[in-house]
């Protein structure tokens, strides 16, 4: 490819570079994909926050009176 002419030359690497470090940058603008770990830990830490807040919507009070387990007929 060099027995041409270096200057050409130069000049087809030169846009090759260039064309290579936009795709580069474009790429790296792209938001990366979240890993399922992550999400899962963030929810578990949302949820902990949301009972820390206010932990008697998670719970049921006891209710008093007869706890019939088994039917009379």
């Amino acid at each position: 490819m060099m027995g041409a002419d270096p200057k050409v030359f130069l000049e087809l690497t030169q846009r090759e570079r260039l064309a290579e470090a936009e795709h580069e940058r474009l790429l790296a603008q792209l938001p990366r994909p979240r890993s399922e770990l992550r999400r899962e830990l963030a929810l578990a830490c949302y949820r902990l926050a949301n009972w820390l807040d206010d932990p008697s919507r998670y719970f049921q009070p006891s209710e008093s009176g007869r706890v019939d387990w088994a039917r009379i007929r």
